[in-house]
């Protein structure tokens, strides 16, 4: 607001930017991640299934030393390769 009234776009330009990425935060963390709404907890999509494995084993541990897996929205190897093994067994089933 306070960019736009002085005509300080780049301030404006910085606060859209930082509104866009909690709007993202949110929807990623808060509805896909933890399904705080359940708007996708039926999915069986291989991208949000591995980045909630991936999340999951970020808070396995409490303290930091131990922690893995930091990215939101990018995720290691071994992840993908985990859940794609479920699948393939589940597929057996």
């Amino acid at each position: 607001m306070l960019g736009l009234q002085h005509h300080y776009y780049w301030v404006a330009v910085i606060g859209f930017g930082i509104a866009l990425y909690g709007l993202g935060y949110f929807i990623v963390h808060e509805v896909i991640i933890h399904q705080r709404f359940k708007w996708f907890t039926r999915s069986n999509n291989t991208y949000v299934k591995t980045i909630r494995w991936a999340h999951k084993m970020h808070h396995k541990h409490l303290g930091k030393e131990d922690g893995e897996s930091f990215g939101m929205l990018l995720v290691a190897k071994k992840y993908w390769d985990k859940v794609q093994n479920d699948k393939k067994i589940q597929e057996r089933k």
